[in-house]
Parts: C-alpha cells; sequence; structure tokens
C-alpha cells in the first residue's frame, strides 16, 4: 500500500510557519495545526551531527570534527569525550551519527559511525565503545565499509536500533554510484547487524554482503523506525533535486543510480517495477538535501501524531510529512523555514518533544516546545 505513491512537495505543501515572538533563546512560532516555542537548549557545537539519549535523560551529541559531548538537561556541555579514534573532517566527512545501547544499563555501550581515513583514501566504519566517567573505553569497530574511496562524501549513517535489539544503519554509496546496485559490498544500502557487528540471520539474502537489508540508495542519511509496527522508513538525496522518503522493505532494490528522481540524474530506468518506488519523492525542484527523520509519536503535539518529520539542508527548513493511515503522503509543511539554518537532524526525546540539531561552525541543540 505503499508503493507508487509518488508526488511533488511544491505542489502540496501548507504555508510556512509564523514567528511570533522572540525573546533570547526562545522564539514563539505559529503553524498550521500547532503553536510552539522553539528553544535553545545547547550553543557552541561544531557541525553537530547526531544525538541519543542516556537513561539519565542527559544528551551524548556528535560533532562532525570529531568530538563526542555530552549535554545536561540545562544545557550545559561536557569537555569532549577520551578515547573516541583520530578522525579527519575535510568537508562533508568526519564523525556522524550515534546511538545508545538499548541495554545500556547493563553494558554502558555507545555507537557511532564516523568516516576514516588513510592514504588520502575514506571508507566508512562503525564502532562501539564503553561510556565511562573518563570517557571512551574498549573501542571495536563493528563494521567496516569494503569499498575505499578518495571523495570525502556520500557516508550516509544514521544509525537505530530495532525492537530485537539489532542495529539498522545507512551506508551511503561514498560517491560512487554504481555501487549500490553491487550487492558483494555494502556501499548504498541500509544494513542490519547486530551488536557484534555480525549479521542479523533473518536478513534478506541479496548478494554477498550479508548484512544487507535494502539496496540501491545514493546517500540516506533520514532513518526512523515505527515502535508500535517495526516498520523502517528512510529518505535519500538524489543528484540535483531528487530527494525521497522510502519505506523500506527486505531485500527491496530502491534504485540508485538506475531509477532517480532528480536534475542530471542517470535517466529512469524504462522497467520501473524492477525497484521499489519511493512513497514521496520531491522530483526535480525543490532541492532539499534531506537529513535526519523522525515519527513522532508522542502527545505532546497531538495533531502531529504519526506524522514524519525530517530536516532540509538546503532549504533550512524542519519539515512534517503527513500521513494518512495507511502511510501515504497527504501533504508537506515547514515547521521550521530559515529559522536556525540547517537542519541536521530530528529527535523525539523522552519528553516527547522534538530536539533539532542545525549544522553550523557555531551549531546547537533545539528544542520545541508546545505553546501553552
Amino acid at each position: 500500500m505503499y508503493r507508487n505513491v509518488l508526488g511533488i512537495a511544491l505542489a502540496v505543501c501548507v504555508s510556512s510557519p509564523a514567528i511570533v515572538a522572540a525573546d533570547g533563546h526562545q522564539t514563539g512560532i505559529i503553524t498550521s495545526q500547532h503553536g510552539y516555542v522553539l528553544t535553545e537548549l545547547a550553543s557552541g557545537l561544531e557541525h553537530p551531527w547526531g544525538l541519543d539519549w542516556l537513561p539519565d535523560g542527559r544528551i551524548v551529541v556528535t560533532e562532525r570534527p570529531g568530538r563526542i559531548r555530552i549535554v545536561d538537561e540545562t544545557g550545559r556541555i561536557s569537555e569532549p569525550l577520551s578515547g573516541v579514534p583520530e578522525i579527519v573532517s575535510d568537508f562533508r566527512d568526519g564523525l556522524l551519527d550515534i546511538a545508545v545501547s538499548p541495554e545500556f544499563t547493563n553494558d554502558r555501550t555507545v555507537f557511532f559511525a564516523y568516516s576514516q581515513k588513510a592514504d588520502e583514501l575514506r571508507w566508512l566504519e562503525i564502532a562501539a565503545a564503553r561510556l565511562t566517567e573518563d570517557g571512551l573505553e574498549d573501542l571495536r569497530v563493528i563494521h567496516t565499509a569494503e569499498v575505499r574511496v578518495e571523495q570525502d562524501q556520500g557516508f550516509g549513517s544514521r544509525l537505530r536500533f530495532d525492537a530485537q535489539g539489532n542495529l539498522v544503519a545507512t551506508v551511503g554509496d561514498h560517491a560512487q554510484g554504481p555501487t549500490a546496485q553491487d550487492t558483494t559490498n555494502t556501499l548504498g544500502s541500509i544494513i542490519r547487524i547486530a551488536r557484534d557487528g555480525s549479521a542479523v540471520p533473518g536478513n534478506p539474502k541479496v548478494g554477498a554482503a550479508a548484512a544487507i537489508y535494502a539496496y540501491g540508495f545514493k546517500n540516506p542519511q533520514g532513518l526512523t523506525i515505527d515502535p508500535a509496527t517495526g516498520a523502517i522508513w528512510a529518505t535519500d538525496h538524489g543528484g540535483i533535486g531528487g530527494g525521497e522518503l522510502n519505506r523500506i522493505e527486505s531485500g527491496g532494490n530502491y534504485g540508485w543510480p538506475v531509477r532517480t528522481f532528480g536534475i542530471g540524474d542517470a535517466p529512469r530506468a524504462e522497467k520501473p517495477g524492477d525497484f521499489v518506488e519511493p512513497v514521496f519523492t520531491w522530483g526535480a525542484a525543490p532541492t532539499v538535501a534531506l537529513s535526519g527523520l523522525e515519527l513522532y509519536t508522542g502527545d505532546e503535539f497531538p495533531n502531529w501524531t504519526g506524522d514524519l518529520f525530517t530536516g532540509s539542508l538546503v532549504q533550512e527548513a524542519l519539515i512534517r510529512i503527513m500521513l494518512d493511515d495507511d502511510g501515504a503522503v497527504m501533504g508537506t509543511e515547514y515547521v521550521i523555514d530559515g529559522t536556525i539554518g540547517r537542519v541536521r537532524e530530528v529527535r523525539q526525546g523522552p519528553d516527547g518533544r522534538l530536539y533539532v540539531l542545525n549544522d553550523d561552525f557555531e551549531g546547537g541543540i533545539f528544542r520545541l516546545d508546545p505553546a501553552r
């Protein structure tokens, strides 16, 4: 029911939000269905990329140049944690997403993705380490991309845990388009691995790379899992335009670079049935450069419950994607529009509020609070 529901965001987009008040680190904003207060929780983070919550309510956050910090509930930012591997960030590479183990109370483990570099070649790695009072210890690499490239982009790298405690991760094509159709490696795919890095036995057997759950992606930087149904959703970049929202099917081929929707991309395949179609695409325009994705399940914003939220780097927006009961897209709405710059990530916190990261040299963590 989720296939062949293509649309152009520009044609169904609702009006932009209205800014109604500004006071220090808070801005009042009205959207079509909810007013909210945008609160700057923490500032001074250099290109923050990913965040997650520790059981005690503190936030662990990554900075792309290679630092992991902890932010408490007052917004106080810790010094960089020790034990992080040496990471080189030139432009779009570096330290990327982070996820707290679902068994953190017992294993105190965090998982994070980053681009590794040696002799001018780069590749994606996913590592796990134990978080102590002194930093990270017992670091181990649990997944390594099989292809090394000269490009400093296209690593994907969103991390989420499913209900079974398996790690679901997006792996970009490392700017090597044809690798996304080559299932002897994990580039351009969504993988599902156990916490020790081994492939989950229930993965589809689509090729020699046993970790692959689905493939045919360019640079998927948004990933979320429905806690009620287990459905996996992901966003993907196009070339120029061509942004996609996809519902992930086990073993599905999502087309890149053969079937695409952006300007200057490879011609669309003549047999679209060979690929899983996006639930929604922004088409050739506008270019949105999607990053981050969250299915809102909280009750702080009841009219948003069941909708998806994604960040736009180019549009500098947080976009609400309205879904009907069958998972089809009814329209989109810009919830944040140019207020904080490039939106890199969006997450629902344990408090039922939405948190966003803005990708800036002096970026930060922002929280959407209901207007009372």
